[in-house]
C-alpha cells in the first residue's frame, strides 16, 4: 500500500464527520465505501458501490436504477442511501447502504421535477430535496420539498411534507449550515421544462442566487446575487466547511469568448467572492465547472471540469490557485486530508495528494465498463 492510501483511507474513520468531511463507512472493515451513479456504454444505469482497498477496488453491490441518477445521499446512522434522479427526472430511490436492496421508489407529484441532489437532516428524520414547479413558467418556480424519514419493521420510506421557495428558478445542489437548521441553494438560475428537455428558455433574463433557507420556518434568510455583467452564470454545485465557508461551482451559459470566474466562496453576512484561473488556464475550463468540494482540512478546494479536461485545486483562505491536473472527463470528487479523490466518464477511479501532488489510481475489476456520473460519496451522509 502506498504511503498516499495509507494516509488517506486508513485516517479517514478515525475523522469526525462535520459538513463538508468524509470518513470511511464503518459497516466496512475493507476500507472505504465509495457511492456514485455509473452508466454502461448500453445505457442501463447503476448505484454502484465500490469498496476501496489499498491500490484497488472492489464492487461492493451494484442495483439497478430506472433511469440515470445525478446524486447519491448516504445516511449511516439509517444505513441507507437515497438516488436522485437526474433532471428532468421524477423518482428517488431510497434503499439500503449494506445490501443495496431497494426499500421503496417514490415518484414527485406532476408538474414537477427533480435537479439531482439532495440531503438529511442531522437527526435523520428528514430529507430535502430541490425540485421545480415547471409549469410556472413567468415567476420564481424553484422549490425546496421536505420529506419525512419514516421507518417500520425494518423498511424505510419518504413521505412529502412541505415546498419552500427559493426565491429563484433551477435550484441545485442544496446542503445543510454547520448549525443544522439552515439550507445553502444554489439557485441555477435556468428555466427548463421538460417539453424541450434541457434547453434554457430565458438566457436574457438569468438571475442565479445563493439562497440561505430557514428548513424549520421554510423562508429565505440570505440571498447573494452576482454582479449583473455575470447574470448567466448559473450558480450549481456547492460544498461547505465545519466553519460555515461555502464553495460555489458556476457554469456559465454565455458567449464562448467570454472569461468569467468559475468558482467563489461564501460567508454569511459578506459578499461572494470570486476566484479567477491563471489566464493561461481559463480558457481551457471550458467555462463548466461539475462539482466543487473541500479537503478534510478545509483549507483546499477543488473544482472538476470535465468539459475541460481539468482539476483545479485552490487556497481557500488565499483564493489561489495552488495545482491544477489534466484529466480526461474528470468530475465526481471526496475530499480526503489535504487531497482528493475524484472519478471520470471514462471509468477512472483516483485521488491526488495535494502535500507532493502525487496521483494514485485504483484499480478495477477487470470486466468493469462503467462510467461515473457527475458526483461520489464517501461514508458518511453529508453530500460529497
Amino acid at each position: 500500500m502506498s504511503a498516499l492510501t495509507r494516509r488517506t483511507l486508513l485516517q479517514l474513520g478515525a475523522l469526525l464527520a462535520l459538513p463538508g468531511a468524509v470518513r470511511a463507512y464503518a459497516g466496512s472493515a475493507k476500507g472505504a465505501l465509495l457511492l456514485s451513479a455509473v452508466s454502461d456504454s448500453t445505457d442501463h444505469h447503476w448505484l454502484v458501490a465500490a469498496q476501496v482497498d489499498g491500490d484497488a477496488a472492489a464492487i461492493a453491490f451494484r442495483q439497478p436504477l430506472p433511469a440515470r441518477a445525478h446524486h447519491i445521499a448516504v445516511n449511516e446512522t439509517l444505513g441507507c442511501y437515497v438516488a436522485v434522479a437526474r433532471r428532468p427526472g421524477t423518482w428517488l430511490v431510497l434503499g439500503d447502504l449494506h445490501s443495496g436492496a431497494i426499500h421503496a421508489e417514490v415518484h414527485v407529484p406532476a408538474g414537477r421535477h427533480l435537479y439531482g441532489h439532495g440531503v438529511f437532516s442531522r437527526d435523520a428524520q428528514y430529507f430535502y430535496t430541490t425540485e421545480s414547479a415547471f409549469e410556472d413558467r413567468d415567476s420564481d418556480s424553484g422549490l425546496v420539498v421536505e420529506w419525512a424519514v419514516q421507518q417500520e419493521q425494518g423498511q424505510l420510506s419518504l413521505q412529502r411534507l412541505r415546498e419552500f421557495a427559493t426565491q429563484g428558478v433551477g435550484p441545485h445542489e442544496l446542503l445543510l449550515m454547520p448549525d443544522g437548521d439552515t439550507l445553502v441553494v444554489a439557485n441555477g438560475g435556468m428555466r427548463t421544462h421538460p417539453a424541450t428537455e434541457r434547453e434554457v428558455l430565458n438566457l436574457d433574463t438569468m438571475q442565479p442566487s445563493l439562497v440561505y433557507l430557514d428548513r424549520h420556518r421554510g423562508v429565505v434568510v440570505e440571498q447573494q446575487f452576482l454582479p449583473s455583467e455575470l447574470q448567466q452564470n448559473s450558480i450549481r454545485h456547492l460544498d461547505v466547511t465545519a466553519a460555515g465557508l461555502v464553495a460555489i461551482g458556476l457554469q456559465f451559459q454565455g458567449e464562448a469568448w467570454m472569461s468569467v470566474p468559475l468558482v467563489a466562496t461564501h460567508r454569511r453576512g459578506e459578499a461572494l467572492r470570486l476566484l479567477a484561473a491563471p489566464p493561461e488556464l481559463q480558457p481551457q475550463l471550458q467555462q463548466y465547472v461539475g462539482s466543487v468540494r473541500f479537503d478534510l482540512s478545509g483549507r483546499f478546494l477543488a473544482a472538476s471540469c470535465p468539459r475541460g479536461n481539468q482539476l483545479t485545486f485552490w487556497d481557500s483562505t488565499s483564493g489561489a490557485l495552488v495545482h491544477n491536473l489534466r484529466a480526461r472527463d474528470a468530475c465526481g470528487l471526496c475530499g480526503l486530508q489535504q487531497g482528493f479523490l475524484f472519478s471520470s466518464g471514462v471509468g477512472r477511479l483516483a485521488a491526488i495528494d495535494l502535500a507532493d501532488n502525487r496521483v494514485q489510481d485504483f484499480a478495477l475489476p477487470a470486466d468493469w465498463q462503467g462510467f461515473w456520473d457527475n458526483h461520489m460519496n464517501l461514508g458518511d451522509g453529508h453530500a460529497v
